[in-house]
């Protein structure tokens, strides 16, 4: 197989998952360019001539052209194609085709920086079942936590108690909150216990900042534009986090937990690392440094310094599943499963 031909496959296997994700405008257009795309472009070129993994488990190619797309109709760059977008009609998937070819050609030059940039959606949903997670260690240590995320991009997922919940009938969070959420619910009750948290902290190799005007238009472009309901959670999400933004680091993943969790614990406090569909796109050597900074930090830990692993990650071709390991023990216990965006959760444990 072709590298051309692993790209084309990449676009067609991304619309599968968008019409499974509810985005049908985003399989259409994916669907399109997968037949369409051609070298008459930089940004055709740079896009089928891709040296790495072009799909969704690699570098996420057609989520980068996407979000490009989409970054310019909301600029009210490509009027054309803008005339296709939501809330209008969902068109014929050529007709949409044509548009996007068109405005490829229109604004090949801005798209190519686009492309250069790896999709960072930060889907502030997930911090429903990640809560969920944090409750269960809330309940087992009954201390404050301390919460590290990687893979945290600008950190919409670090303030997860500054949103409001509706989780299996329980109401949790901060009820004042813009960002309410609320996924499908199966399952028994979740432990429920009050979640304080005393610090948090991310890293990211390349954090976004909700400061920064062209970061924020980065983390709204990338969210699919027939979701009308998660731009505007999006939206919300970052005004709240311009309120107090976390700290966030600009560092390798494995390195930062050898730092952070390589040192002394504080008494009296439940350290949590965490992260959410991120996991999988960390190099197999990160992911074993991670692993083993994590179960010697553990071997230290006691009832007084316990110690959180919480993931909600990509099981095989089983979706995403939320797991924890808690020190002092450190045994993986499956809490629940859900899909990528948050929108429902079936409770395990």
């Amino acid at each position: 197989m072709t590298r051309e031909d692993l790209v084309r496959n990449a676009f067609a296997k991304q619309a599968e998952w968008c019409e499974k994700l509810g985005s049908p405008f985003t399989a259409r257009l994916m669907k399109g360019l997968a037949h369409r795309l051609d070298r008459s472009t930089a940004t055709g070129r740079a896009i089928l001539d891709w040296e790495g993994p072009p799909d969704a488990l690699g570098d996420a190619v057609p989520l980068r052209l996407a979000g490009a797309l989409h970054a310019l109709v909301r600029r009210g760059r490509l009027p054309a194609l803008a005339a296709l977008y939501p809330p209008n009609a969902l068109p014929k998937t050529e007709v949409l085709a044509d548009a996007a070819m068109s405005a490829v050609g229109e604004a090949d030059s801005e798209l190519v920086p686009w492309l250069w940039h790896f999709p960072q959606t930060n889907e502030v949903a997930r911090s429903a079942v990640l809560y969920l997670g944090l409750m269960t260690v809330a309940a087992r240590t009954g201390l404050p936590l301390a919460l590290h995320e990687i893979g945290a991009s600008a950190g919409l997922n670090l303030i997860p108690d500054r949103y409001a919940y509706r989780l299996a009938g329980l109401t949790r969070g901060d009820p004042k909150s813009t960002v309410f959420l609320s996924p499908r619910w199966s399952g028994p009750r979740p432990p429920d216990a009050e979640v304080r948290i005393g610090s948090r902290q991310g890293c990211d190799r390349n954090p976004l900042k909700v400061a920064n005007a062209a970061h924020r238009e980065r983390l709204v472009a990338y969210v699919w534009p027939d979701q009308a309901d998660r731009i505007t959670r999006v939206e919300a999400a970052i005004a709240l986090a311009q309120e107090d933004p976390p700290l966030i680091e600009a560092a390798d993943a494995a390195d930062w937990v050898d730092r952070v969790f390589g040192g002394p614990a504080e008494s009296g406090v439940t350290r949590v690392l965490y992260h959410s569909i991120a996991f999988q796109y960390f190099p197999d050597e990160a992911k074993r440094r991670i692993s083993s900074r994590m179960e010697a930090a553990g071997h230290l830990s006691t009832s007084e310094t316990p110690l959180a692993w919480l993931a909600f990650e990509q099981r095989a071709d089983k979706g995403p599943h939320l797991t924890l390991r808690l020190w002092p023990g450190g045994e993986e216990v499956v809490l629940a499963k859900g899909d990528a965006h948050g929108r429902e959760v079936e409770w395990l444990a």
